[in-house]
């Protein structure tokens, strides 16, 4: 056990801020931090484990919106250039 949370210890610190853009090793890393800070002390570790599956789930929510969003995006820019498309006279080509 000691191992384990001597490795991720080591790779939350190696980790750079940057690197860390995707919600599941967020999460891993932050439970890692529990399990670091509430070594001894089982329910404050369990606290801490909740607050990073809070944040994981709000990390994925805003994934999710900004995906939708580009999605949505593409596709009114895509109905505009139909629409484009369709009502053009071919006489003005």
């Amino acid at each position: 056990m000691k191992i384990r949370l001597l490795i991720l210890s080591a790779m939350a610190a190696l980790a750079p801020l940057s690197a860390q853009a995707d919600c599941a090793t967020e999460q891993t890393l932050c439970e890692a931090r529990c399990s670091i800070e509430h070594f001894g002390d089982k329910a404050a570790r369990l606290g801490c484990e909740s607050r990073c599956m809070a944040e994981r789930a709000a990390c994925s929510t805003g994934a999710g919106a900004q995906k939708a969003l580009e999605i949505g995006k593409k596709a009114w820019r895509d109905t505009g250039a139909f629409v484009e498309g369709f009502t053009k006279d071919e006489d003005t080509q």
